[in-house]
């Protein structure tokens, strides 16, 4: 390929969608986070690597694969940082994007392709298609890509790998970002009243766990110390990609986020937390202020019926409503493949051969 490809994003959170790219399309990833450049050397050390800086300009790497590339890959807008680069751009949209409203989309009208995740975001684009004139293409969800065939023997590697008893079911715990999740009201609780007979895993929010402040740090250290008191507990701060915790789960707990949407690609049951912070009523009103269209708005609110929800403020014990919520998760099967089928379409790994396809075509 004579197209040099750059892959870049600030964030963590865009890196297991444009690591599935860069196995069709060889380029390299460039971010201006050392925390981020520390956690894609390690979930993936094949990707070819580079460090933007602002300051060095030429003389770092980063810089001089921007300024030199053709085609550049991200996951968020960056309209202002990708202006003075020449390079075709295109964007992979990190995260599920629960809201893709008149406005999001305006935000990122100056790439030159769209790589689409599936029928939800489609909808919303043609919605807007009078207005807002963008090439869109549906490719499907890339981290899908990674996500690995479920057996007993993965299950139980990656279950010895965390130190987790592969006779127990699992519990993942995946709460939303800092000031807006539940993890400060629920983590320390889980650990405390979550029964013994589950594996227990907590996975920060990526904004929290490799760019931790203070108070996130220290939340994080008494956490630890009380899964020191218990058995078969594992605060994840970045070992395992959200592929592999969520393929070994019979229960996620989350805020009804994208972890919850994606998770839905094993058909794994569901429980939600409620917060004053995050709850079906902020979705709600958030999706008024963004002016969403109502049938989109009321398609996003049933994610809250794709299992159980308990409504926390202060403090609540996990004890029985674990066991209840995978007890009743039958009854939840059919709105859970209905809600996947709505954001993502195909349930496949092939998201990476279509979007290399997209932008070969477009783009080169």
């Amino acid at each position: 390929m004579s197209s040099k490809v750059v892959y870049f994003s600030k964030m963590f959170q865009a890196v297991p969608h444009l690591a599935q790219v860069a196995t069709e399309l060889t380029g390299t990833f460039v971010t201006s986070r050392r925390s981020t450049l520390k956690a894609v050397n390690r979930l993936y050390p094949k990707l070819e690597t580079a460090r933007y800086s602002k300051y060095l300009r030429g003389l770092s790497k980063g810089n001089r694969l921007l300024k030199n590339a053709d085609i550049i890959v991200t996951g968020s807008p960056y309209r202002s940082f990708l202006a003075p680069y020449e390079a075709k751009k295109a964007t992979v949209f990190h995260g599920t994007y629960m809201m893709l409203s008149q406005d999001a989309l305006a935000k990122n009208q100056h790439f030159d392709l769209l790589c689409v995740i599936g029928p939800r975001m489609k909808t919303m684009i043609e919605r807007f298609s009078d207005d807002i004139q963008v090439n869109a293409v549906d490719t499907g969800f890339l981290p899908f890509c990674e996500y690995p065939e479920q057996s007993l023997i993965q299950k139980n590697a990656l279950l010895n790998k965390l130190c987790l008893n592969p006779e127990k079911r699992t519990i993942i715990y995946t709460p939303s970002r800092r000031g807006l999740g539940s993890w400060d009201l629920a983590a320390e609780q889980l650990v405390l009243t979550a029964p013994e007979h589950f594996n227990l895993v907590l996975r920060p929010h990526p904004s929290q766990s490799l760019t931790s402040r203070r108070k996130d740090r220290q939340s994080f250290q008494r956490v630890q110390r009380l899964i020191m008191q218990r058995r078969d507990a594992y605060l994840d701060l970045g070992t395992c990609s959200l592929a592999e915790l969520v393929s070994i789960a019979d229960l996620v707990v989350s805020d009804a986020n994208s972890p919850s949407e994606e998770s839905l690609f094993y058909d794994v049951p569901q429980m939600f937390i409620e917060t004053d912070s995050f709850s079906r009523d902020f979705l709600f009103n958030l999706g008024v202020k963004e002016s969403m269209h109502p049938d989109d708005l009321a398609k996003l609110l049933t994610l809250y019926d794709c299992g159980p929800s308990h409504f926390i403020r202060d403090s609540i014990g996990f004890s029985e409503i674990l066991d209840d919520a995978i007890s009743c998760a039958r009854p939840y099967a059919k709105q859970r493949d209905n809600y996947f089928s709505w954001v993502f379409g195909k349930r496949d790994r092939l998201a990476n051969q279509r979007v290399s396809e997209a932008i070969q075509t477009y783009l080169m």
